[in-house]
């Protein structure tokens, strides 16, 4: 099932693009919507739905509601990029167990990818899901299970691409970064979704698989290694130097009270 525009003309996603996607990655369907609340509600619902392929992808030119970890929000406006990539975990060797691994990975994936578009500039992961584009939040990325339907995963990924953040709320703005700010030019946003949608499958792939270089990769571009940072977790709050992150992708953390690791929290670092 897939909604195709009905005019290309107007259309940042043409019928012609779509193809392209189902061509050229390993997508086996896409679920297009010219406007939408959330590409993760809408994947999280259709994982209970028959008559779907795997990897499906929920694609939307237009996202008014998507929403990061915990009570967050992703904020996004024209050019931005937004979709979520429904797995079967089975086939992906994607357990439980590995998930804070999968949104390692898919940061991972997208760090690659944009450097492919962007020449000498630096690209980094803030444990546990953000990447950072000369030291600002360039895009966010939200795994979520859905209930009820084991051995299916959500990936949700927000790229900030063409959109100018003239227009975004202060606390985006002087955060944040989008790839035609740095370029000086827009991209076409197929290309760019082809590209990370590639790379994405190439480093899940990777799990369970090549464990070893993944865990390199991802302490490679760890944006808080030997920086004082806070972290908020639903246990309270602490403050530490982090120490980068470990082979299960739980962030390491020395504190007063000794080293500390995190599965989940919220970071901010305290001496950018």
């Amino acid at each position: 099932m897939t909604n195709e525009p009905m005019d290309d003309s107007f259309a940042v996603f043409t019928a012609a693009d779509l193809e392209r996607i189902r061509v050229e990655t390993p997508v086996e369907q896409v679920e297009f919507h010219r406007d939408l609340a959330s590409t993760n509600d809408l994947a999280l619902e259709l994982a209970g739905r028959e008559g779907f392929r795997f990897p499906l992808l929920v694609l939307a030119e237009s996202q008014t509601a998507g929403r990061g970890r915990r009570t967050n929000r992703w904020w996004s406006a024209g050019g931005a990029l937004t979709f979520s990539l429904l797995l079967e975990t089975g086939a992906t060797q994607l357990p439980p167990s590995r998930w804070p691994q999968a949104s390692l990975t898919a940061g991972l994936a997208v760090c690659e990818a944009l450097e492919e578009l962007l020449a000498d500039v630096e690209i980094h992961l803030k444990w546990p899901n953000d990447v950072y584009l000369q030291r600002r939040k360039v895009s966010g990325i939200l795994v979520e299970a859905p209930r009820l339907q084991p051995g299916k995963l959500v990936l949700g990924i927000g790229i900030n691409v063409n959109n100018s953040l003239a227009g975004a709320p202060d606390d985006v703005s002087n955060m944040a970064t989008t790839l035609c700010d740095v370029a000086g030019h827009r991209f076409p946003l197929v290309d760019v979704l082809v590209r990370v949608l590639d790379k994405l499958a190439r480093r899940l792939d990777w799990i369970g698989s090549r464990d070893r270089e993944l865990r390199d990769r991802w302490r490679q571009r760890c944006l808080l290694t030997n920086r004082r940072v806070q972290i908020d977790t639903i246990s309270g709050r602490l403050v530490g130097v982090c120490q980068g992150i470990d082979d299960e992708g739980a962030l390491l953390l020395h504190t007063d009270e000794g080293s500390q690791r995190y599965l989940a929290g919220t970071v901010t670092l305290l001496d950018a």
